[in-house]
């Protein structure tokens, strides 16, 4: 449900213009997003949840979205290495106790 179609975007924002001035709407898109969004033509699949916040006035929200260059299931040995950090040598005591063996 990340790709909304330019209609359910359009039904969607009716559905927050809506609970501006409608009290008992707003209550129900608070507390039954799926029943609420369904009243303005917004089918949510099953699989999917719906969550639904009041944002303040001295609020910010930020909503990360799924990370694009993730993927279900494990990972292989080349991806990992891939994105292996590794370690920083400016960091590292060459030359400390035994040998340089350790993190500084």
């Amino acid at each position: 449900m990340n790709e909304l179609s330019e209609k359910q975007r359009v039904r969607i924002a009716k559905a927050v213009a809506r609970s501006w001035s409608d009290e008992a709407y707003k209550a129900k898109l608070l507390n039954d997003p799926r029943g609420a969004l369904a009243e303005v033509g917004v089918e949510v699949p099953d699989d999917v949840t719906v969550n639904v916040t009041e944002q303040k006035s001295d609020e910010f929200n930020l909503v990360l979205p799924p990370n694009p260059g993730l993927q279900e299931g494990p990972v292989s040995d080349d991806q990992l290495q891939a994105v292996a950090g590794g370690f920083c040598s400016c960091c590292w005591d060459w030359d400390g106790p035994g040998g340089g063996s350790g993190p500084v």
